[in-house]
């Protein structure tokens, strides 16, 4: 049975973390409109108040960031909290159930042979049944940790022991099905197994005796096999998407790092990338110097140099310079992303993989940003070496950001493949499939001469070999 009671306490938790954010939200609106107040009615006191930010910046940010890390982590905590939160896990508990009624609807067995199948088969599919509600709704009003959580999410073990306890249940439950159901299940049966290859001697055997006049025993002993290869082939490309998503998200947190450590090292040495374009800049490599005027013609991402000495000091490049075109490139990558999951087709696997892809090409278009500029100072792009202004420099930056897809494009296109070879319960119209003649074929039906074609195919004057659709395989 579900745990009721947890509804109301988590919810409860839920709602005081809303109510402390937007409290937050609230606070900073009103901090702004006093500091715009405070600067019209008193600009002495503004000024004063406005330097002693200044000073206090970096450890003002810092305060912030941790704020709003902690108020995250604590969002996260009591939405952790929550397993009946997960589609998937909702899912096995109505298909579980279905199951359920399934056995009990079906018709008493004759014989006492009959009855000891039955109750034996019961048995061992309201086993396989209790255990996949136990994995996808723990008993008791027990949570586990973040921790264990996060490893039960990224391993996803809940979620496959519950699927392969629910698949055994089915295949179980095929023992005892009467023949009019397994007539009527063997479309689908056979639909699990359009993603296998068309060679494949498995799928060639289910498609050619499963529609073949057989005894009642060898039909049930055909389905029940068609049934375990269509659902263990589920499993396993399910295993090889959660893969596929998890070497995704680990790729993108290194790619993050890299930038975060590029953005530590840009405000630490501004000098150790050299994203500026112009004359040398006037700081000293190795030190950090005081605040000095730019030379003119010196163009970062952060300003312009001014093309008057003296109008006021700062240091180029600046410490900012380099965080400021990975924004740009984070930018670039996030636009880059909405593209892309506006052609993408869904998934209904609990594993979003187009969320993983999506969070990719945020890394991404930073460090791509980053190097493409440092490409354009070295003078690795052909007639193009300088950039002559700061939103030149913000503008290549985004650029470089979205360009970013030339390579994550690869990584789409592979998690396209493996989503398409999941099978699934869409038309086989949307996933079209050469039959099994084309498959066994050595070469495309457009390159065989006409005399080569089987007795069975069209003569080449009622068709001709090029308008036959080439095989894929």
């Amino acid at each position: 049975m579900r745990p009721r009671g947890t509804d109301s306490d988590g919810s409860r938790g839920i709602s005081w973390v809303v109510v402390i954010t937007l409290g937050v939200v609230i606070t900073v609106g009103v901090l702004l409109v006093a500091a715009v107040f405070t600067a019209i009615a008193w600009p002495t006191q503004w000024r004063t108040i406005r330097s002693s930010v200044h000073d206090y910046r970096w450890w003002l940010a810092l305060a912030a960031v941790v704020a709003v890390a902690i108020l995250v982590l604590v969002l996260l905590n009591k939405l952790l909290q929550r397993p009946w939160g997960a589609p998937w896990r909702g899912n096995i508990l109505a298909a579980a159930d279905a199951l359920h009624y399934e056995l009990d609807a079906l018709p008493a067995a004759a014989t006492p042979a009959e009855q000891a199948v039955r109750r034996s088969v019961g048995e061992a599919v309201e086993h396989h049944l209790e255990a996949a509600r136990t994995a996808a709704w723990p008993k008791g009003d027990k949570r586990l940790s973040v921790g264990e959580q996060f490893l039960d999410w990224w391993t996803s073990a809940p979620c496959e022991a519950a699927y392969v306890n629910l698949h055994e249940a089915e295949i179980a439950l095929a023992h005892i099905l009467p023949q009019e159901q397994i007539k009527a299940r063997i479309p689908e049966a056979l639909a699990r197994l359009q993603t296998m290859d068309v060679t494949d001697p498995r799928r060639l055997a289910a498609e050619t005796r499963l529609v073949s006049n057989l005894s009642e025993s060898q039909r049930r002993a055909e389905f029940q096999s068609a049934t375990r290869i269509g659902l263990e082939l589920k499993d396993q490309q399910h295993d090889r998407l959660r893969a596929f998503r998890n070497i995704v998200l680990a790729t993108a947190a290194a790619l993050a790092l890299l930038v975060a450590a590029a953005c530590l090292v840009g405000a630490w040495r501004p000098d150790a990338l050299p994203i500026c374009f112009g004359p040398p800049p006037t700081t000293t490599p190795g030190g950090v110097p005081p605040p000095v005027q730019g030379p003119s013609g010196v163009a970062c991402p952060s300003e312009d140099a001014p093309p008057s000495p003296g109008t006021h000091p700062r240091r180029l490049p600046a410490p900012g310079d380099v965080a400021l075109v990975a924004l740009l490139g984070l930018l670039g990558g996030g636009l880059s992303a909405a593209l892309f999951l506006r052609g993408l087709q869904g998934t209904s696997t609990p594993y979003d993989v187009p969320v993983a892809l999506a969070l990719l090409k945020l890394p991404s278009g930073a460090l791509s940003a980053l190097v493409g500029l440092l490409f354009v100072r070295g003078g690795f792009v052909p007639g193009l070496s300088q950039l002559d202004s700061q939103p030149q420099i913000l503008a290549y930056a985004f650029l470089f950001g979205v360009a970013q897809q030339i390579v994550t494009r690869l990584v789409d296109q592979q998690a396209q493949d493996i989503l398409t070879k999941v099978p699934s319960k869409e038309p086989v119209s949307s996933k079209p499939q050469p039959s099994p003649t084309e498959g066994l074929s050595a070469e495309p039906p457009s390159a065989e001469p006409p005399s080569a074609e089987p007795p069975s195919a069209e003569p080449p004057s009622a068709e001709p070999p090029s308008a036959e659709p080439p095989s894929d395989r």
